[in-house]
């Protein structure tokens, strides 16, 4: 779900409505609301029309161009990023809702079939639906009547909502797009393993971090550790790490007058010289000038 360009949180921290109503609507305009959503996931899924333009996203394993009219569907405890692409604008809305408000956590036959399984991460979806592809018209007509019961709450608008929302996830099982990974359970197990990992660097970013450890977390050993990270995040490991404390870093700058080498410090550089490396590979200027770019109050 949408942040902005300094919000680097693995767990996303935002609360997608509450527990009576657990859904939530989002309108972005990139790059206004944010150029770059960087990696996380929740337990909730995510469902984003674009409305117009075109935008770079990642999905789990897979990095693809969002084009107009793409339905973007991202199942819960998936890792996902966002990017804008330079000199282009993209409009998209989405719904994040939990499963349990279609009733995952009941005892009937539907819930342990279908909707547990899937609220549990155990099924595979695409990452995408472009206009070409089967059942593309009903389910975009029935995921935009989910978005206006829930913007416009017209009379008994809960159980409208409700409705909606398990269409959508019929007609996905209709047209064959949620179904059972076809290595098994894996794709679920690799997803918990890296979400341990993921969780490690954002608790224990400022401190000093080995591969080895999140290695011997995740279960693996260390070669296939980086082999691992890399073919599920995009990045090499280390190359993580850096992304995530320099993001944290600039929120830093943004929102406190704390000096560079005390913020470069906190958030797990000792180097100030490797810290403003890695700050202008991120951002492509020095902290100094991002802070007097991005400064909140100045």
């Amino acid at each position: 779900m949408p942040g902005t360009t300094n919000q680097a949180a693995v767990r996303e921290k935002a609360r997608h409505g509450d527990i009576f109503l657990p859904v939530n609507s989002y309108h972005c305009l990139v790059p206004v609301t944010y150029r770059e959503l960087a990696l996380h996931w929740h337990e909730e899924m995510e469902i984003t029309l674009i409305r117009e333009g075109t935008s770079d996203y990642r999905v789990g394993q897979e990095p693809f161009r969002a084009e107009e009219g793409d339905i973007i569907l991202i199942p819960p405890y998936c890792t996902h990023s966002a990017y804008e692409i330079p000199g282009r604008t993209m409009v998209s809305d989405s719904l994040v809702f939990h499963l349990d408000l279609l009733g995952a956590q009941g005892q009937d036959l539907s819930a342990s079939k279908y909707l547990r399984p899937l609220a549990e991460g155990q099924l595979q979806m695409p990452e995408v639906i472009r206009a070409s592809d089967r059942g593309y018209r009903e389910i975009k007509e029935t995921f935009l009547g989910a978005l206006d019961c829930f913007r416009n709450r017209p009379p008994f608008y809960e159980m409208r909502l409700r409705e909606n929302l398990l269409h959508v996830i019929i007609l996905l099982f209709e047209f064959g797009y949620i179904r059972e990974p076809q290595e098994g359970h894996s794709t679920f197990i690799n997803r918990l393993q890296l979400r341990n990992a993921l969780q490690y660097i954002a608790e224990h970013y400022r401190e000093k971090i080995r591969v080895a450890d999140l290695a011997g977390l995740s279960g693996f050993s260390e070669s296939y550790f980086m082999s691992f990270f890399k073919q599920y995040v995009g990045m090499s490991c280390i190359q993580y790490i850096n992304h995530y404390r320099v993001q944290k870093a600039a929120h830093a700058l943004e929102e406190t007058s704390q000096p560079v080498m005390e913020i470069a410090m906190d958030h797990g550089f000792d180097n100030i010289s490797y810290f403003n490396l890695q700050f202008r590979k991120e951002f492509g200027m020095t902290p100094r000038e991002f802070r007097s770019q991005h400064r909140k109050g100045a």
